[in-house]
């Protein structure tokens, strides 16, 4: 009788992992290791502090005169001193541990999101070998992801309206759907000595070509409590859930056409715990392998 209940509730867990309740996509299972997620997305940025060597500012409401135009997505956004905010797809999620791919885009729904309110706090441009440059840390910061049917479109853009609003998790088409994860930008993790920033980035004053990190924590959705592990070091010895890094550019206006800053790539890494349902599978697994042991010795 045990052993018929344990099936039958292995046989349920089996069929929501595979057809996702009434979600229209499954939700991917997640399994412990090293989860890394690969993704593609749009920026709206500050990026117009001039071309004058030197420290530009070092307070949020000073790099706010210091640019001469801010983002798009900021201007009657609920955070209208917010300089990075954007949409994001997931390509694929892969366990580097188990050499195993998680989720494909298309072949498995769609996951995409937001992320907003990274306020610039300090920025700096200097002169190298690469010409001008700047570099700029941020305070604040979040991110939502949801699984959908349907991919974003970033020919939307980003200025505020029509249910669009990135710095409040507001844009059409990527703000609904399963919740999979959501979570904040760790505060004194991305530099070392630094008990403030969130986010750090830098770039090339002629091209936009840059890149950006930070360490995220996870704060809700329906994987955080196998993402929400505090399994990552960070730069000043804490620890986090999630790191992010970023490489960015306009490379023939892709971006810019369609009125954001930059495009980009990039990938977000963990150390996950499996999920529940996973377990119950692998123990369905092995009591199948036992019964049918029973079976050839009998």
């Amino acid at each position: 009788m045990m052993k018929k209940s344990l099936l039958a509730s292995a046989a349920a867990i089996l069929a929501l992992a595979t057809i996702g309740g009434a979600q229209a996509a499954p939700v991917p299972m997640i399994t412990g290791g090293q989860i890394k997620f690969s993704l593609d997305n749009f920026d709206s940025a500050t990026t117009l502090y001039g071309n004058v060597v030197g420290v530009k500012c070092l307070t949020v409401v000073s790099c706010n005169a210091a640019a001469s135009a801010p983002a798009l997505g900021s201007v009657g956004s609920v955070s209208p001193s917010a300089d990075t905010m954007g949409i994001f797809s997931i390509s694929t999620i892969s366990n580097a541990t188990l050499g195993t791919t998680l989720f494909t885009k298309g072949a498995q729904g769609f996951i995409t999101g937001i992320f907003g309110d990274l306020s610039d706090h300090t920025v700096e441009v200097t002169l190298g070998l690469s010409g001008l440059n700047t570099a700029a840390v941020s305070t604040g910061g979040f991110f939502q992801m949801w699984l959908h049917d349907n991919d974003y479109n970033p020919t939307l853009g980003p200025a505020v309206g029509a249910g669009k609003d990135l710095n409040a998790g507001m844009y059409p088409g990527v703000s609904s759907g399963t919740l999979l994860l959501s979570g904040n930008f760790a505060a004194g993790a991305v530099l070392a000595g630094d008990l403030l920033s969130t986010y750090f980035t830098s770039y090339n004053n002629g091209t936009f070509g840059g890149n950006g990190q930070g360490f995220l924590n996870i704060t809700g959705g329906v994987w955080a409590t196998q993402f929400d592990t505090n399994a990552l070091t960070n730069a000043n010895g804490g620890k986090n859930d999630l790191f992010l890094t970023n490489t960015f550019d306009d490379v023939n206006g892709a971006a810019s056409s369609i009125r954001w800053t930059v495009k980009s790539v990039g990938q977000v890494t963990a150390n996950a715990i499996p999920e529940p349902s996973s377990i119950a599978l692998a123990g369905l697994a092995l009591l199948g392998a036992g019964l049918a042991s029973r079976r050839r010795k009998a």
